[in-house]
């Protein structure tokens, strides 16, 4: 605990791990003012989900990248639309309804994420592996169930911010777009 010239931990090695449960309950009764844990009990402590407040601090760390990512993309999207005025008013012109130019930029935009979601997971799992030739003892959980939601994520985030990018292009006048420099 950092107390000097104090003990704050003892280790007592049984003969045989089988009696581990008699040394502790023994122990109980000859100090039951402290805590005594058998090695297993003090190392599950050592865990993440052991940590106060990990949990929200991750949840809350996804939000936050998620948002970074929705605005990213968001303002891609609208730059892109931005630079494309004249091209969305040709289409217009041509007779393109407004269904048909959200469509286009929704299925670029979905076209765009299943290329990072693909990139994303190359990258992934090559720093996994790096990561388990530097460290290969520490452990590494990458779940099908992590794989599908960080991939409906994605294409959810990517769809929802160009949809209104997509909404306004389909809004402009064909003259007004043709006309734009």
């Amino acid at each position: 605990m950092g107390a000097r010239d104090k003990a704050s931990i003892f280790f007592v090695k049984c003969t045989d791990p089988g009696y581990t449960e008699d040394v502790v309950a023994s122990l109980h009764n000859l100090l039951p003012a402290y805590q005594i844990l058998s090695i297993q009990e003090y190392m599950s402590l050592m865990t993440s989900n052991n940590l106060p407040a990990f949990n929200a601090f991750v949840t809350t760390l996804i939000a936050v990248a998620v948002g970074i990512g929705f605005l990213v993309i968001f303002l891609s999207m609208y730059t892109t639309i931005t630079e494309r005025t004249r091209e969305i008013g040709i289409l217009k012109s041509l007779g393109a309804s407004k269904g048909y130019i959200i469509e286009v930029i929704l299925r670029e935009a979905g076209l765009l994420s299943v290329i990072g979601i693909v990139a994303g997971f190359a990258g992934t799992f090559i720093a996994m592996k790096v990561i388990q030739a530097y460290f290969p003892t520490l452990p590494i959980e990458l779940t099908g169930t992590w794989e599908l939601r960080a991939t409906l994520l994605a294409i959810a985030g990517s769809l929802l911010g160009a949809f209104y990018p997509a909404l306004r292009a389909a809004q402009l006048d064909p003259l007004d777009a043709l006309a734009y420099e």
